[in-house]
Parts: structure tokens; C-alpha cells; sequence
């Protein structure tokens, strides 16, 4: 029979792998693989069409880049403008994003209505789009929010042209949240970039879902097994039952 202290390693074994299941789920680019490569939108179609259509979708060369801050406080909401960023930071705190339903319920807990604003840490349903401080070419900060896949690309180093974005308004208790940073990196805080394919993720978010906890399922249980078989295999377990 197995001892407890092998029972408890392989029950620690299982939380490491679930762990490792949900950051991979978490951070894996599903809607970059999904999406492929777009055609990238000119400043003639956004000027042709409606502008709003166009945000997060590949800016192309003619599209106005954001170079400093004094630009960035010039421009118009309903602008169509992309950065070319020096830098990131992220804070950590988010806002719900516009495709997921405000109210959720269950037999167990009801109606609940979701946080309009929320730590992003154990968001392991991507609810809520994280706001970061975006270093413009100038090094002046500004507030932004982007899809986790060019978030990460950024803080790797990447070089990177967001897509196309407009000039939203900031929620209060975001800024409420993370006045300290701001105030830390002198960010300017009158309006946000925006460049996330709202659209898009709202006709495409529950597949997104699927694939990506489908994917942190299969981790955890690969993962899993492996561990435990490890474990077994250094205390000698055969058949459930623990050599002497």
C-alpha cells in the first residue's frame, strides 16, 4: 500500500500540472492562430467605411503612427491611429471585456453581476482585458488595451505595430486602481488606445474557449501522469502498492 508521503506527492503532482494546464490555457495565442494573416486595413478604408469596424484589425503603412505624447492628447476618438511601442508595463488590473455578459448565474450561487473592473491574475476565462502602460517612441507613457498576444510579444522585446486603434474613455475604478503606477511613470491618463478586435472575439469567443481549455486539459493530464509515474517509479511503486 502506498505511504502518505507518497500520496501526497502525487497530489501535489497533480495541482503543479493543473497549474501549468491553466498558464499555458491562459497564454497561448488561440485568437492569432485562429484569425491567421489579414489583409491589413489602409487609412482610406477606415475613412470610407465605419471607423469603429476597423479597430484591431493590421494597421497598414499609411495608417498614422502615434510617435510622442503631445500626438496621442491631439487626436480624435473617432481617430484611426496605431504605435509602434518602446515599451510595456502591465498593471494588472482590467476591464470586463464588451463581449462577455455583464450577469451570470448558476443553480448554486444565482444571479451575480460580473466586475465591471478586476484584478487579471486569476482571470483564467479571459473575461476581462488587461490595461497596461504603453511606452510611446518619445518614452512618454499612455494607457492601453490589447490583445494578450501583442501584449506578449511586447514584453518579450518584439518590435511590434499594434493594429489599429481608437481613443476610448478610462473607467474610473481602473484609474482608481492603478493611480499609484501611474502617477510613478507620469502616464497620461485622459483616454485609453484601444485596439482590440471587439467583433470578432464577441462571434468567436466561446470557440476560443473550447480550444483553449481543451488544450489545458490535455497539459494537465499528460502532465500529470508524468509526474505521478515519476514519483512511483522513484519510491517504488508497482500496481498501487509500495515496495518495502
Amino acid at each position: 500500500m502506498k505511504s502518505m508521503f507518497v500520496k501526497v506527492l502525487e497530489f501535489v503532482s497533480v495541482i503543479l500540472a493543473l497549474g501549468v494546464g491553466i498558464i499555458v490555457a491562459k497564454n497561448i495565442g488561440i485568437e492569432a492562430m485562429m484569425r491567421g494573416k489579414e489583409e491589413p486595413v489602409t487609412l482610406a478604408m477606415t475613412e470610407n467605411g465605419i471607423a469603429e469596424d476597423y479597430v484591431g484589425m493590421p494597421a497598414a503603412d499609411d495608417i498614422p503612427r502615434i510617435e510622442n505624447r503631445q500626438e496621442w492628447e491631439d487626436a480624435w476618438q473617432t481617430s484611426c491611429v496605431t504605435i509602434e511601442p518602446a515599451g510595456i508595463i502591465p498593471t494588472g488590473v482590467g476591464t470586463r471585456n464588451k463581449w462577455v455578459e455583464a450577469y451570470s448565474s448558476s443553480k448554486r450561487s444565482g444571479t451575480r453581476r460580473k466586475e465591471d473592473v478586476s484584478s487579471t491574475t486569476l482571470d483564467i476565462f479571459g473575461d476581462y482585458a488587461e490595461c497596461y502602460l504603453l511606452q510611446l517612441p518619445d518614452h512618454s507613457y499612455i494607457l492601453a488595451q490589447m490583445s494578450m498576444d501583442d501584449a506578449r510579444k511586447l514584453k518579450a522585446g518584439k518590435a511590434i505595430t499594434l493594429p489599429i486603434g481608437q481613443k476610448g474613455p478610462v473607467h474610473q475604478r481602473l484609474l482608481a486602481n492603478i493611480k499609484d503606477l501611474c502617477a510613478e511613470y507620469d502616464v497620461y491618463t485622459e483616454g485609453v488606445f484601444y485596439c482590440i478586435n471587439d467583433q470578432w472575439n464577441e462571434e468567436h469567443s466561446f470557440m476560443v474557449l473550447l480550444i483553449r481549455y481543451g488544450i489545458g486539459a490535455l497539459i494537465t493530464l499528460v502532465l500529470g501522469t508524468v509526474l505521478i509515474l515519476i514519483v512511483d517509479k522513484i519510491f517504488k511503486v508497482k500496481d498501487g502498492t509500495q515496495a518495502q
